[in-house]
């Protein structure tokens, strides 16, 4: 606009001569400058193509050079899988060593020269695709060649025949045999003659079969030579030997098959890289072709085009010369127009029809053009809504097919499919139904994901009959093949149900059928909320998922099936049906490992024989049905009286075995027996009827009555006929021994009824202290009996005797009133004396008296009552619970202090604990004894301190033996302890002298924002490393060799971060910080592991046993990073912990 003036100012300037020529030389002119200027151009298009097709040329340069790389590659290629395949025939040939030297190195020499390739294309290539093969193809490179290592180290596992595993058990063969040349069984060197016979056919064949017979043979024989009668350090040698032998055959059995399972898998990866590199090759070739060929095609279409628009210009030009006046100005605004419109998207635009003008044909180019882009759109948009669905319900079909890969449990793999099908394929609604054979054949639903529940269970579907009720489900499933409801708003199939499917956006459903060999289960019902939403393509993927899953369910329930017979096969192999209670061949078993736990701790084993007297008319009488629940009440009872180490078994009839291990002395099996007896003779309550059942009991002990099961068994048996021959009721010892024992017993018992009256009792004190401040808080006084023959004689040995005679209540009586004198003669010589507990027995408990006693004693003495605490076990409480309860609150109102001895080791009910009027719980000693590694105890005890804070209880904790014990409980807000870790129980004149001397327990101070380092390995070198990588972010960093010496760190040391190596002996790193989860939860833990355990640290990291995993070699700066993170993660846990343990805070004592 702006040029329209200038160009009117210069018109007069214009040459004279112009402007004095006619209209027709003016246009001659004219048309000589533009055809002219039609050369100029033509000229000007044809360098430039030329130029063009130069660098056309360069760019063909790159497809041939990515050509070239990729055959170099595939030349590469091909020696890498030579040298492999030169390993595997020629590594028993040359041995491991040599071959890993001649063709490993070779194959990873043209690996990496492939390597260089695939780098050297890259650099090259500009398609993204490209690039991406490329890298995909040096990943499948890279699994290729871990998978081979993997056989290669495998193989240097197996060694050759004169080493490694083959010829270790070879070794273990040839000792075997020599030993057995002397004198042993035939049958036992028949039997190793079967098992060489064996190993050489599964070394020579490799089939599993061969290594499964070898295993069952093995375990034969080696119970024929348990069994067989030769000297003890022979068998032991042969038993050895055979263990190893069968080990190590194992061994090499797992290694060749793992080298087989391994060997596929990268025969899998490395077969998609040939193929992957002559398709880059081909593709470049041909792009390459294709260019050129396009390119040489439009050059010479340019070339004729240019030269035809110069030949037109010049022969048309003085014909158009009239038209280019009248009507190009209006012709050009037109199209002017139309163009715009096209541009700015309005593909519906059309040109008038130029009717005569020249410009007609353009006109209907254009308007043809215009139609074409308009048809070329929409079918462009329709290819791309399919191509959307097909990838949408490919990438579905994919991850289910993971996960029915993974699935172990029917409900969950349902469950995840549907939940699939609506996150990843994007419709709105799936569930599955199975079809039940019920009357009205009718579809449960069993999973969904989606819309509400309440829809699907209100369908009511059936596949009966009742045609109204199918609807695309009951379709399917009765046809066999999909059925699909394209349109919900008119589709008959869905009039029922038409009004709730649309409220909830559902226009369109497709139903698959669940085939599989037993017929179909059910269907897999999908819904979208668009409609005419499935096509045929996307119905045979889907149908196919409907399929599988199928088929994933079916070898579910086969799995689930199998596993439940083999159970029940291996539950009728070692239990009676009838009790529960294993049978004789679990019970020989296991006293078989008694005997031999026996024989290395050098302990007794004590097999007792539990006959019932009279069942025999009780079966007569009653019947079978009250015989079979007479023996499951007796079994009951009797593995109710045993401890959790003793084995039970109901051998045959109305026998009963039962196998006690780790006696010191025969007497020990005493109380036990007498337990079993008085469990049999209290009444039984079988059909309504009370009946009296009696026992009898036989004794046997190992070794004395017999080294092999059979014998002891035999001889208990006799021992028990023994006991039936005299009346019943009673229990007979096999050996007459026991009779001896028994006299110096009723002498124990007379001795001890007199030593009250001779003065011989005298009482410990051990001291109870605070784990807060470290002050003495009180004492336990513990009973000691000092013999004027017998010297000292050990509680372990006199209480028990005392408990079963009832001496036990006179002595009870004794201890409170020496408790109460000695704490007047404290007071007397100026003393501040702590409380001091005393223990009630369960039958001095129940004395009538004691309130009274207690009141007397206490007034005898002048004592505050404060200063006496009575401690009582759960088990006096269970008599009878009222009673005691009332007994708690008396000696309460007596104003003494009340403990619960041993909590935890007897009913520890809880709804009874709330109504003691109790002021403190004592952890028994068993539980604290492990607590630095033991979860199950450490769970305990926490739970404890918990439960009894929350009751506003003390807690003290008996047994504490070391700073480990010490230090986990004080950091669990335990109250107080007692234990070998401060003293011994003292004499009272040594208790007095730690009253003067103020000694406290040394308690370490807790940590004060320090940040603690854990690091577990059991390589020197690498924790060297690691310290003088952390140390620099100041870190208090504390080593472990061992993950046993890390739990005895973490119990002394309050530690925030842990770092362990994953490859550990005697416990891996998963283990070990599996562990430590359960006994300092609050820790965060890390692991260091290679590739190869990638899949063990996984599981843990999933289970929440490890917060994260580094691989090694690691990387310094991002190892220091991890190791910020995790006490920047245990600072945001800790706080949170801070919080609830403060509204649980521990309970002070004075």
């Amino acid at each position: 606009m702006t040029s329209s003036p200038t160009s009117t100012e210069a018109a007069p300037e214009a040459p004279r001569w112009f402007d004095r020529r006619t209209l027709r030389a003016r246009l001659a002119i004219g048309f000589a400058a533009l055809i002219a200027l039609t050369l100029a151009v033509g000229a000007v298009a044809l360098v430039s193509h030329r130029f063009a097709l130069d660098a056309v040329d360069t760019f063909l340069d790159r497809d041939k050079r990515i050509a070239e790389l990729c055959l170099a590659s595939n030349a590469a290629m091909f020696k890498a899988r030579r040298a492999e395949k030169d390993f595997l025939l020629k590594v028993r040939e040359f041995g491991y060593e040599e071959a890993r030297s001649r063709y490993l190195t070779l194959l990873q020499i043209q690996l990496a020269a492939v390597r260089d390739n695939l780098a050297a294309l890259r650099a090259v290539a500009v398609d993204a695709d490209v690039v991406a093969e490329t890298r995909a193809i040096e990943d499948a490179i890279a699994r290729y060649e871990s998978g081979f290592l993997r056989v290669v180290e495998l193989h240097g596992e197996l060694g050759r025949r004169d080493s490694g595993l083959e010829g270790q058990f070879r070794r273990r063969a040839h000792a075997i045999e020599a030993l057995l040349a002397h004198g042993a069984p035939e049958r036992l060197r028949s039997g190793l003659l079967s098992l060489r016979r064996w190993e050489k056919d599964f070394l020579r064949r490799g089939l599993s079969r061969d290594a499964e017979a070898f295993l069952r043979d093995s375990a034969r024989f080696r119970k024929e030579l348990a069994q067989a009668p030769l000297a003890a350090a022979p068998k032991a040698e042969l038993l050895r030997l055979v263990d190893e032998y069968r080990g190590l055959f194992g061994r090499y059995v797992a290694a060749d098959a793992e080298i087989e399972t391994a060997s596929a898998g990268y025969l899998r990866v490395v077969q998609g890289v040939e193929p992957a590199l002559d398709s880059l090759r081909v593709r470049a070739d041909r792009a390459a072709a294709e260019t050129r060929e396009r390119l040489g095609g439009l050059g010479r279409a340019t070339a004729a085009a240019v030269l035809a628009a110069v030949l037109a210009a010049i022969a048309l030009g003085a014909t158009v010369a009239v038209f280019i006046v009248r009507s190009v100005d209006r012709a050009l605004r037109d199209c002017v127009a139309f163009a715009g419109r096209l541009a700015g998207g309005d593909l519906a635009a059309r040109l008038r029809p130029a009717e005569g003008s020249e410009f007609g044909v353009v006109v209907a180019a254009l308007n043809h053009m215009a139609e074409a882009l308009q048809t070329a759109r929409g079918a462009e948009a329709v290819r791309s809504e399919e191509l959307r669905r097909s990838n949408r319900t490919l990438r579905l079909l994919s991850q289910c097919n993971e996960t029915l890969v993974r699935a172990t449990d029917e409900a969950e793999l349902l469950a995840a499919v549907c939940r699939q099908i609506v996150d990843i394929g994007g419709y709105r609604l799936a569930w599955v139904g199975f079809a039940r054979h019920d009357a009205a054949r009718s579809i449960e639903p069993v999973a969904h994901a989606g819309s509400d529940r309440d829809y699907i269970d209100a369908l009511g579907l059936s596949w009966g009959d009742d045609a109204a009720r199918h609807g695309v489900g009951g379709v399917a499933i009765r046809d066999g093949r999909p059925a699909v409801a394209r349109f919900i708003a008119s589709d008959p199939a869905f009039a029922f149900w038409r009004d709730d499917a649309l409220a909830r956006g559902l226009a369109s459903c497709a139903a698959l059928p669940l085939r599989s060999r037993q017929g179909t289960l059910g269907t897999l019902s999908i819904y979208s909320g668009d409609e005419d939403a499935f096509d045929a393509a996307e119905i045979g993927l889907l149908q196919e998922l409907a399929d599988d899953l199928a088929y994933g369910v079916a070898s579910l329930r086969e799995a689930a099936a199998r596993a439940r017979a083999e159970r029940e096969l291996d539950y009728r192999t070692n239990f009676d049906v009838l009790t529960g209670l294993p049978n004789r061949n679990l019970f020989c078993d296991r006293l078989q490992q008694a005997v031999a736990q026996a024989q290395r701790d050098g302990r007794l084993v004590a097999v007792l024989l539990v006959g019932l007297d009279r069942f025999k008319a009780v079966n007569d009488s009653l019947g079978q049905a009250a015989g079979d629940a007479v023996l499951r009440a007796v079994g009951e009872r009797l593995a109710g009286a045993l401890r959790e180490t003793d084995s039970i078994a109901r051998l045959a009839g109305d026998e009963f075995a039962v196998a006690i291990g780790g006696l010191a002395q025969p007497e020990e099996v005493l109380p036990l027996a007498r337990k079993l007896l008085a469990a049999v003779l209290s009444p039984l309550m079988v059909d309504g009827r009370e009946l009296s059942l009696g026992a009898s009991l036989g004794i046997g002990l190992h070794p004395r009555d017999g080294d092999e099961v059979e014998a002891l068994l035999t001889n208990a048996g006799a021992a028990l006929g023994d006991a039936k021959l005299q009346g019943g009721g009673e229990f007979r010892f096999y050996a007459p021994e026991m009779n001896e024992r028994a006299a110096r017993r009723l002498a124990l018992e007379a001795d001890l009824r007199r030593a009250i009256e001779r003065d011989e009792l005298l009482l410990h004190f051990q001291p109870k202290m605070s784990l807060i401040n470290g002050d003495l808080v009180g004492a336990e006084a513990l009973l000691r009996w000092q013999h004027p023959a017998r010297g000292t004689v050990s509680p372990a040995e006199f209480i028990p005797l005392a408990e079963d005679t009832g001496l036990i209540q006179p002595l009870g009586e004794w201890v409170i009133e020496a408790v109460c004198r000695q704490l007047r003669a404290w007071l007397d010589a100026g003393l501040r004396p702590p409380t001091v507990a005393a223990n009630l027995s369960a039958r001095q408990f129940r004395v009538e008296h004691l309130v009274d006693q207690v009141a007397q004693a206490l007034r005898a003495n002048r004592l505050d009552p404060a200063l006496l605490e009575l401690e009582v076990t759960e088990g006096a409480l269970m008599h009878d619970v009222e009673a005691a309860v009332a007994t708690l609150h008396r000696l309460k109102s007596v104003g003494v202090k009340l403990a619960l001895d041993d909590f935890g080791t007897g009913y520890s009910s809880l709804a009874y604990l709330k109504r003691l009027p109790i002021d403190r719980l004592k952890i028994d000693q068993s539980f604290v004894r492990d607590i630095a590694s033991d979860p199950d105890d450490a769970a305990i005890c926490v739970a404890v301190i918990g439960l009894a804070h929350n009751l506003k209880l003390a807690v003290t904790a008996e047994g504490v033996e070391n700073d480990g014990q010490l230090g986990y409980l004080r950091r669990h807000r335990c109250d107080e302890m007692q234990g070998y870790h401060f003293s011994r129980p003292l004499p009272a004149d040594d208790f007095a002298q730690l009253l003067r001397s103020g000694r406290r327990l040394d308690l370490p101070a807790l940590a004060d924002g320090r940040q603690t380092l854990l690091l577990v390995d059991d390589e020197e070198n690498i924790l060297k490393s690691l310290v003088r990588l952390l140390r620099r972010d100041g870190y208090e960093i504390i080593c472990a060799g061992s993950a046993r010496e890390g739990l005895e760190l973490l119990a002394r040391n309050e530690v925030q971060v842990i770092l362990a190596d994953q490859r550990m002996p005697e416990m891996n790193g998963t283990e070990f910080l599996s562990r430590v989860r359960d006994l300092h939860p609050d820790t965060v833990r890390i692991v260091l592991s290679g590739y190869t355990d990638l899949e063990t640290v996984t599981e843990a990291v999933n289970r929440g046993a490890i917060y994260k995993f580094l691989t090694k070699p690691w990387g310094d700066d991002i190892l220091r990073e991890e190791v910020r993170a995790a006490f920047r993660q245990f600072d945001v846990e800790g706080r949170r912990v801070g919080a609830v343990q403060r509204l649980n805070p521990p309970i002070q004592t004075a």
